[in-house]
């Protein structure tokens, strides 16, 4: 996918909100509260869109209560943006140069870069399984000087 593809497939909030609620919510919809799977929409005027009510302990809730992205007044088109470009930078990508290309402050798009890695992190906990291709890896180096030693080259290495 690339950016063209990203922005017609989510091209406003609401096509970026279901997407996060179907990622977040794969079982139904549970208040991030209490746990609980019965909630209602509520709509109205003064309510903005993709605000639940618990029917357990009758909190209000939306998909990013209880996440990095609670509490933030940038829009979640911005969010996945950013999620976008973070996760297809082959070497890791600039607070500097996400603030330019979202249209945020450098500030803004640090605090946004490193709760996108606190959402990963969890992952990180997993094993790989099945087929599991990598990409551009660069394994060994020069090995380092230490006097008197002579180090081997080529194949003779043990370098995997």
């Amino acid at each position: 996918m690339n950016l063209d593809q990203l922005h017609q497939q989510f091209p406003n909030e609401q096509a970026c909100r279901q997407f996060f609620e179907s990622v977040l919510w794969q079982d139904g919809r549970k208040c991030p509260l209490c746990g609980c799977q019965e909630s209602c929409v509520l709509k109205s005027q003064n309510v903005r869109p993709g605000l639940y009510e618990c029917y357990h302990c009758k909190r209000q809730f939306t998909v990013t209560t209880r996440t990095p992205m609670h509490s933030t007044k940038l829009p979640l088109r911005k969010w996945l943006q950013a999620m976008f470009l973070i996760v297809n930078s082959s070497k890791g990508i600039s607070s500097v140069f996400l603030g330019r290309y979202l249209g945020i402050s450098q500030p803004a798009a640090w605090r946004m870069g490193h709760a996108i890695r606190q959402m990963m992190t969890p992952m990180l906990n997993q094993k790989l399984s099945g087929v599991v291709e990598l990409d551009e890896a660069y394994i060994g180096g020069k090995p380092r000087y230490q006097p008197g030693v002579k180090n081997k080259r080529g194949r003779g290495t043990r370098k995997y």
